[in-house]
């Protein structure tokens, strides 16, 4: 998607929370598949717009009566959000190639870190990190696999392997 498209896209997305008949959770579906052409899957962006929501807690409650109703500070948020996304296009663009990319990092990254012991992710991440040589590297990394036992072998590959944002894409 170009990102005057883009853009325009989400500037149409603002305009719809001025709506009389505004529904947040359409609003966020829709923004959300927009946002994902746009971002790619799971990016922090799409986060923030899923974490709107018309349950308030008493503490919000509060701190918005006498200001604005707790819908306006929803539809204010949103907003923001929705302006800031619009500024970050402004400044870096779309980067059409690499969504996939992207959201695999982001599966990968999600898997080690569950599925790994802290210790085990840290390990792993001093290999990358010091190991500049490719081939050095794959040794290295190949040592800690073989250190990890057959489940979390297992619940590593099973997970990566059954992520919805990777499905299909093999």
């Amino acid at each position: 998607m170009e990102k005057d498209q883009a853009i325009q896209l989400l500037r149409e997305f603002i305009d719809r929370l001025d709506r009389k008949d505004f529904n947040l959770e359409a609003w966020k579906n829709s923004v959300t598949l927009i946002l994902e052409k746009v971002f790619g899957t799971g990016a922090p962006v799409i986060n923030k717009i899923q974490e709107l929501s018309y349950h308030m807690s008493s503490w919000a409650l509060r701190d918005t009566l006498g200001k604005s109703s707790w819908e306006e500070q929803i539809r204010r948020n949103a907003r923001e959000i929705l302006e800031t996304a619009i500024l970050e296009l402004e400044i870096t663009g779309t980067e059409e190639g690499t969504k996939t990319e992207d959201a695999a990092f982001i599966v990968l990254r999600e898997a080690l870190e569950n599925e790994l012991k802290g210790s085990q992710y840290k390990e792993l991440k001093i290999i990358l990190e010091k190991n500049k040589d490719p081939a050095a590297r794959k040794e290295k990394v190949n040592e800690f696999i073989h250190s990890l036992d057959q489940d979390t072998l297992q619940n590593i590959l099973g997970t990566l392997l059954s992520d919805n944002r990777l499905s299909g894409k093999l």
